[in-house]
């Protein structure tokens, strides 16, 4: 289903990566340049492996059916490649058309049908769901006082006592240990050893609230945006951390 629109991604990327390099470049490569780009011009994550692997059955097997499940790396895709979105991707593609590929429809019956689902749960359960609300209130209530709690402060995560403010603003996190020990924030240069020997990144990086990336010692959420963190790649350090 999906073939053409990621036989077109990797040709795509390959073209910008070997005429900004010069020389020849792998699929690894390829996908690392497409993952990266789709996190941070769309804000969309997907992962290189998954990537190759879609890549590699999408052009050594052509009789079977390439399908990318979530509908934000299908978009964000086609976005990068020019397109509004996968309806567009497919009206401006001849052969997709006569196929009659487009699965909007069916997506929507089923988005409708699951909503229908939850509705009639809830209509039918008021007084348990009310009574399970109410008691998982009373459980999170009593637990403030022997929960431990942190907040970031700087570049890593400090323990401190229950605030309702920062509760309220999200500033406030449950205690975690490996947090306090392993989170750290550090300042990026070409000094840093950013892999291990065997090629695994050290390091994770996301976007800050004000648009800059910053660098992190282990992988998790964004202390600030709470959005997920990605593994460090060469392309990032080339293009954001080490610029020579």
């Amino acid at each position: 289903m999906h073939q053409k629109l990621i036989l077109e991604a990797f040709e795509k990327a390959r073209k910008d990566e070997e005429m900004e390099t010069g020389i020849s470049v792998s699929n690894h490569k390829v996908s690392e340049r497409i993952s990266d780009i789709l996190f941070n011009d769309y804000k969309c994550t997907f992962g290189d492996k998954s990537l190759r692997i879609l890549f590699n059955e999408a052009r050594d097997n052509n009789e079977k059916k390439v399908i990318i499940k979530q509908q934000i790396v299908i978009n964000s895709l086609c976005k990068y490649l020019g397109y509004d979105n996968y309806i567009d991707f497919v009206e401006n593609n001849v052969d997709l058309k006569k196929n009659n590929v487009l699965p909007q429809e069916k997506q929507k019956n089923k988005k409708l049908g699951w909503l229908n689902g939850i509705l009639n749960v809830v209509k039918n359960n008021k007084i348990a769901i009310i009574l399970g609300i109410t008691l998982i209130t009373l459980v999170i209530v009593f637990s403030f006082n022997k929960q431990r709690w942190m907040v970031w402060e700087n570049n890593k995560y400090v323990e401190v006592k229950f605030d309702t403010e920062k509760y309220k603003v999200g500033q406030l996190k449950i205690y975690k240990e490996e947090r306090i020990k392993f989170f750290k924030k550090i300042e990026p240069n070409c000094d840093v050893k950013y892999f291990e020997e065997n090629g695994q990144a050290r390091f994770w990086y996301g976007k800050n609230p004000n648009g800059k990336f910053e660098i992190f010692t282990s992988l998790g959420l964004h202390p600030q945006t709470g959005k997920t963190l990605k593994p460090i790649s060469k392309y990032m350090i080339d293009k954001y951390f080490c610029v020579k």
